[in-house]
């Protein structure tokens, strides 16, 4: 965890998470396994997100979802748990731990901040806590996890930097 900066009403952290793409039917077999392995039951509804003091798991389309350890876990265990998803045949599960990058965004002022980088609407009333998005930021294609109190945005390591330049951009505007 990196704290990246601190401004009024706004903090961002750099977060070491790992991410795991699951493609599958969703139907009981599908939850049976993945409530087995993260004591988390899928979320139905396309861009709706489960949470648990480990895991964030969001249903992304009709047959993917995104499970993303919130807890630092070893390599070892993520290509565990992939091994064991891919062992029924109805599943597919991908580490993609180590392409993406993860920030945490908190405070009151996070929203405004936010939408010097993107047009994506915020309100509670378009964007409900425990939902997901995906969307540009800063041109970045980039997924974003409304939680309780705080965003988890995620986008391709590749623009890691730039991405952290255009959010130091928003403080100066």
């Amino acid at each position: 965890m990196t704290k990246l900066f601190s401004t009024e009403g706004m903090d961002v952290v750099q977060k070491d998470l790992q991410q795991v793409i699951l493609r599958g039917k969703g139907d009981e077999q599908f939850a049976q396994v993945i409530n087995k392995e993260i004591s988390l039951l899928p979320p139905s509804d396309n861009l709706r997100v489960v949470n648990n003091d480990e895991f964030i798991f969001a249903k992304q389309s009709f047959d993917q979802w995104c499970l993303i350890s919130l807890k630092e876990q070893s390599h070892k265990d993520i290509l565990k748990l992939v091994s064991i998803i891919n062992a029924n045949e109805e599943m597919l599960a991908s580490d993609y731990s180590y392409g993406q990058v993860y920030f945490e965004i908190t405070g009151n002022n996070k929203n405004y901040y936010l939408n010097k980088l993107t047009h994506f609407d915020f309100r509670p009333k378009k964007f409900p806590v425990l939902t997901m998005a995906q969307t540009l930021v800063a041109r970045i294609d980039c997924s974003i996890y409304h939680l309780q109190d705080k965003y988890v945005i995620s986008c391709n390591s590749s623009f890691e930097d730039y991405f952290k330049d255009r959010f130091l951009d928003t403080i100066s505007l």
